[in-house]
């Protein structure tokens, strides 16, 4: 017969549910960044920041050149959204796997063994 160390067992458990309570922790917490970024309006970070583009379009040899300006604040806010949707999706991500871990650690473990 096998002889499991109870100890061990117990504290593998309590690993295993800490793990899975912040696994599920950080998969909540980029759930409600993420919603708050989309109903607020506002930019949740502010990393990058650009200046005003302008862009030339050229419509052939005889016409001239069209300038398109596009504002920089839009740049920087498209910019960094994603930058932080990136960070939230990365958060969620890795909230699961570590939740998963924990779920693996407080399953029972059971081997059968057939002849």
């Amino acid at each position: 017969m096998v002889k499991f160390n109870m100890q061990k067992l117990k504290k593998d458990k309590v690993v295993g549910y800490v793990l899975l309570i912040v696994g599920l922790i950080l998969v909540v917490l980029a759930i409600h960044w993420a919603y708050s970024a989309f109903t607020s309006g506002s930019s949740p970070l502010s990393i990058f920041r650009w200046e005003n583009q302008s862009v030339s379009i050229s419509q052939g040899d005889n016409n001239p050149p069209q300038h398109l300006n596009i504002p920089g604040d839009q740049i920087s806010k498209t910019v960094n959204f994603g930058l932080f949707l990136s960070l939230v999706t990365f958060l969620a991500w890795a909230g699961g796997l570590i939740a998963n871990l924990g779920v693996k650690m407080i399953r029972d473990i059971r081997v059968e063994v057939k002849r």
